[in-house]
């Protein structure tokens, strides 16, 4: 019998049984669990939520994933070959003049400096 078989014919004891049981029955354990699942699944996108680099864009028709992958300034025509400060006013309006940006509800992260405050 191979490992996989065993474990899809493995059968839960008649205490787990019970301790899932006793589980379901506790109305507030129940409800804890589903807010902690909620709340673990809306964790797992908070990049797309908020981020101080765009989701997606395109320039010039080619199309970029700033999330995933870090760009230097050069391929949206500016002058260094570092990586891209997309919230720059000068780099976004470049893009903006050849192509769109969909950046996040919230365009800032836990370590993003606001040079635009008054």
């Amino acid at each position: 019998m191979t490992l996989g078989v065993a474990f899809l014919s493995a059968k839960i004891s008649p205490l787990s049984r019970r301790r899932i049981a006793n589980f379901k029955a506790n109305r507030r354990g129940l409800w804890s669990l589903y807010i902690l699942v909620i709340l673990t699944i809306f964790a797992l996108f908070a990049e797309f939520i908020a981020n101080d680099k765009p989701i997606f864009l395109s320039f010039e028709d080619e199309f970029y994933f700033p999330i995933f992958f870090d760009y230097p300034e050069t391929d949206f025509g500016g002058d260094f070959s570092t990586p891209t400060d997309y919230r720059d006013p000068y780099i976004e309006g470049l893009i903006e003049k050849s192509g769109w940006i969909l950046w996040p509800p919230v365009r800032f992260s836990y370590d993003t400096i606001n040079y635009r405050l008054e």
